[in-house]
C-alpha cells in the first residue's frame, strides 16, 4: 500500500468510525476526499473502500452498482 493510499485508507476508517451506523459508498469517499483537498479519481476511492474490506474493516453489502461498505462489528 503506497503512502498515499494509506492516508486515505485511515481518513475512510477514520470517518465509519465517526459514524459506525452510516453506509459508505464511493460517493461518500469521493466527498470525504474532496473535504480534504484531495482528488482521487471514482475507480480510486472504490479501491481504497475494497482495501479496508479485505482487510475485515469493512464490509461489503448491496449489488455490484449499487455497493456500500459497513464498518465491521470488530473495529
Amino acid at each position: 500500500m503506497s503512502a498515499n493510499q494509506s492516508w486515505r485508507v485511515d481518513a475512510l476508517l477514520a470517518e465509519a468510525r465517526r459514524n459506525p451506523r452510516r453506509q459508505i459508498t464511493t460517493s461518500g469517499a469521493l466527498r470525504l476526499y474532496s473535504r480534504l483537498g484531495i482528488a482521487p479519481k471514482r475507480t480510486t476511492a472504490r479501491a481504497d473502500l475494497k482495501a479496508l474490506a479485505r482487510r475485515g474493516v469493512l464490509i461489503e453489502r448491496g449489488p455490484r452498482n449499487q455497493r456500500h461498505y459497513a464498518l465491521s462489528i470488530d473495529h
